[in-house]
């Protein structure tokens, strides 16, 4: 079994790389010659205006009716919705979670293996039971492994801390969690591991003092944010069933896009930029962002519903990598100003896109000025990473933020190629459009 630090080390270098070697694939030179040419009036009116009610709305089809017929397709007892990517009763649900994973050739039927099964049967026969739960093709990889159990206890008992300790957590030291890969066959050890930080304890420590003016401007921050957070509503999501279709997702999105757009309306280096510039560097990097937006206003939280339904719209294997990314970001959990800060970084990045034109810089007006944002809110987030962590934990975390974005950059653009293509039959939302460079 391989240490906590070697298990770090063996997932960076692999994301290096796959993250390098995915680049490639997604290069083409003439994609996107005309994307500095689509229509910015929406994106302008975002940055423009004041939030009102959008008056594009999107119906949603009610949920109780349909979840009030559905009928568990092991059993035939009332089903409660999906579990395991089938649709299954609370009973057959916690059974396939205890049982799943057990080793088949230790389970006996004692007739012949064709058992009846249905709400009156279903306690008589564990073998015929699993095997009618692998018939209907439910996912035992879906299962949560130890360590994924361990992370959620962790995220809990800090979430509770939070709301009962009333000292700001973004300058308290933080404990490392641990990284999890979505890939469950490789982590299903038959002895629960330990959840122990990768990195020692005494380098989490705060060994310097911010200045006057970096805690003035972290503060500032804080506040720019949650006026753009406050705007931030995901709860469409809780609202999908099997039939939504992906425009509606997308349709949806439209609002905590804009809540992030807010956010930057709020910082005055953003706000001094020529307009057209500003234009430009949210159609370009706000979708590599977006996610680390979302981690922030979910406070760290799983969404669990959301991995169903992308594994429909997409396929599990891109909503598995999309998770695996994510959690690399739980680390920072108890110093989501972190996140705040490193949205403003790569907001001000005029060639982070590798698979762009190579004029892609072209079209700014003041480059320059570009170059002279960025690197004061770089050195920003450096002396406050120092401020929290020794040197060389700071030097990890560059190297794993800036790797785990460029990820999520190779990721995004399957969601760009696939709203592209739903736009051909679907209606699109008109920031969403020019966001995604749709023409």
């Amino acid at each position: 079994m391989l240490s906590n630090s070697q298990y770090c080390n063996t997932i960076l270098s692999s994301d290096f790389e796959d993250l390098f070697s995915s680049v490639v694939d997604f290069i083409s030179d003439d994609e996107n010659k005309d994307d500095l040419n689509l229509n910015n009036d929406v994106i302008l009116n975002e940055i423009d205006s004041s939030y009102e009610n959008d008056p594009y709305q999107v119906q949603i089809l009610p949920t109780q009716a349909l979840t009030s017929n559905m009928i568990c397709r092991v059993c035939g007892g009332p089903a409660i919705g999906y579990n395991f990517d089938q649709i299954t009763c609370e009973s057959c649900k916690a059974f396939f979670r205890r049982n799943a994973l057990r080793n088949m050739t230790e389970v006996k039927c004692r007739y012949s293996g064709t058992c009846v099964i249905n709400v009156k049967t279903r306690r008589q026969c564990t073998y015929c039971r699993l095997k009618k739960c692998f018939d209907i093709k439910m996912r035992k990889d879906w299962i949560r492994t130890e360590e994924e159990t361990k992370i959620r206890q962790l995220q809990k008992i800090i979430r509770e801390e939070m709301k009962l300790n009333k000292v700001k957590y973004d300058l308290q030291p933080v404990m490392n969690l641990p990284l999890v890969v979505r890939k469950k066959k490789r982590l299903m050890w038959k002895q629960a591991p330990l959840v122990n930080p990768i990195f020692n304890g005494k380098y989490f420590s705060c060994n310097r003092n911010l200045c006057y003016e970096d805690q003035t401007l972290l503060n500032n921050i804080t506040n720019a944010y949650h006026s753009g957070a406050d705007y931030a509503d995901y709860s469409h999501i809780k609202t999908y069933t099997r039939f939504t279709p992906f425009s509606q997702f997308i349709n949806d999105e439209n609002v905590v896009y804009s809540s992030l757009i807010y956010y930057y309306k709020g910082i005055p280096e953003f706000k001094q930029l020529d307009i057209d510039d500003q234009v430009l560097l949210i159609k370009s990097n706000i979708v590599k962002l977006i996610h680390l937006h979302y981690i922030v206003i979910q406070n760290f939280e799983d969404f669990p519903c959301i991995g169903e339904h992308m594994s429909k719209w997409i396929n599990a294997d891109f909503h598995n990598q999309m998770y695996r990314t994510r959690c690399y970001f739980y680390r920072f959990m108890k110093h989501p100003l972190l996140l705040k800060l490193i949205l403003i970084v790569f907001m001000f990045s005029v060639n982070l896109s590798a698979p762009c034109s190579i004029n892609q810089c072209s079209g700014y007006k003041n480059i320059k000025k570009l170059y002279e944002c960025q690197n004061y809110y770089i050195m920003l987030l450096w002396r406050y990473l120092n401020h929290l962590f020794e040197e060389k934990e700071v030097i990890k975390a560059m190297e794993i933020i800036v790797t785990q974005i460029l990820r999520y950059q190779v990721l995004m653009l399957t969601i760009e190629d696939r709203v592209r293509q739903t736009s051909k039959y679907e209606k699109i939302h008109s920031l969403m459009e020019s966001i995604f460079r749709v023409s």
